[in-house]
């Protein structure tokens, strides 16, 4: 049995197709699940942790992207800023505007635990400064369990 599961998340703003301007399209988020592995007998397999790629595609049409691995349930865990190695030195990239929400620090992520289920729990800005966009809330739900 598969221990890791793909979950995609896409902003509001978000277009099959990129304008052909700035800003190009919204934010996606990618959440990879891991799970312990199986045993014999066959057991529960339990959350391990999930592997959350950011990518934002406000300023550049490939995208940004930003990986955080989130492991404990009611922690936030920063969005690091990813580098942009196309320079020399290398410094964090600006074509990433993943910010928290009051403009002075990262973007946010957090393993949300309620009575239904585990969610994923954003909080961030992202966009042009004219027009930045606010996510607050739980966007994907997550098993704690896989059953055998």
């Amino acid at each position: 049995m598969n221990n890791t599961y793909n979950n995609i998340w896409y902003s509001g703003d978000w277009k099959q197709q990129n304008h052909d301007q700035v800003p190009y399209n919204g934010i996606k988020i990618e959440a990879i699940t891991k799970y312990s592995p199986q045993t014999s007998p066959p057991t529960k397999q339990e959350l391990i942790s999930i592997d959350a790629i950011v990518t934002d595609y406000t300023k550049d049409p490939n995208g940004v992207s930003s990986k955080v691995t989130l492991s404990k349930t009611g922690a936030w865990y920063d969005i690091p800023i990813p580098e942009d190695n196309k320079v020399s030195p290398p410094k964090p990239n600006s074509n990433f505007t993943v910010t928290d929400i009051y403009f002075n620090g990262l973007g946010k992520l957090q393993l949300h635990v309620t009575t239904t289920g585990i969610y994923l729990r954003i909080q961030f800005r992202y966009g042009e400064t004219n027009r930045t966009r606010e996510e607050l809330g739980f966007i994907l739900k997550f098993k704690e369990y896989l059953e055998e």
